[in-house]
């Protein structure tokens, strides 16, 4: 019987999830020959080999693709602090027609202490004092990026932290610190102009 070769993807996953709590994410298959994929089953298995999430596929296709099917699905991130890896595989076995490829893709999930810290990032140039709008942050695993004042916000558990902040066109900023309780921090950015002419040349 014809086989025909098959294509899962994970995306979406967050950065960190605290610990025990719901999270979404979505899996997408794909049939290299175009085959519907409605109905097909997608698991998520833990490290251990557990089921953990089971869903069956619809008719969606993810915009702009045409034949990537796809759905979304919920699980809970472990009790345990870490990184924690899972797998995702599609039951495509059907009683007509061609057969498909077994296919799995592993993706991790961090699962992190309950946040108790609000961190206020605001990046500012150095130069001029004026906000930089769509500066990355991050206190790791944490992210997010300043708006159009400039400021960012992330809720962090307690403990030592270290900031990194990096901005086009601007030389990354690092802090290091301690938060146990709401704070504020200054991320002031410098333009990384490069090199000049002269110190090319010399």
């Amino acid at each position: 019987m014809e086989s025909h070769a098959t294509r899962i993807v994970v995306w979406d996953v967050p950065a960190a999830v605290e610990c025990g709590a719901p999270l979404r994410l979505k899996v997408g298959v794909k049939c290299a020959a175009e085959c519907r994929a409605a109905g097909w089953r997608v698991t998520i298995r833990d490290a251990g080999g557990r089921s953990v999430a089971s869903l069956t596929i619809g008719d969606a296709t993810w915009p702009g693709t045409g034949a990537l099917s796809y759905t979304e699905i919920e699980l809970r991130a472990p009790d345990a602090e870490g990184l924690h890896a899972f797998e995702a595989s599609v039951d495509a076995d059907a009683e007509e027609g061609p057969t498909h490829t077994a296919v799995s893709a592993r993706f991790h999930v961090r699962a992190v202490p309950a946040p108790e810290c609000l961190v206020k990032v605001v990046a500012v140039d150095a130069a001029s004092r004026q906000p930089v709008r769509g500066a990355r942050v991050v206190v790791h695993p944490y992210r997010a990026v300043t708006d159009e004042h400039g400021a960012a916000e992330l809720r962090v558990a307690k403990g030592a932290y270290r900031l990194f902040v990096s901005g086009r066109d601007y030389l990354p900023f690092r802090a290091d610190g301690e938060v146990s309780a709401d704070v504020t921090i200054e991320a002031e950015l410098a333009a990384d102009k490069g090199p000049s002419d002269a110190e090319l040349w010399s």
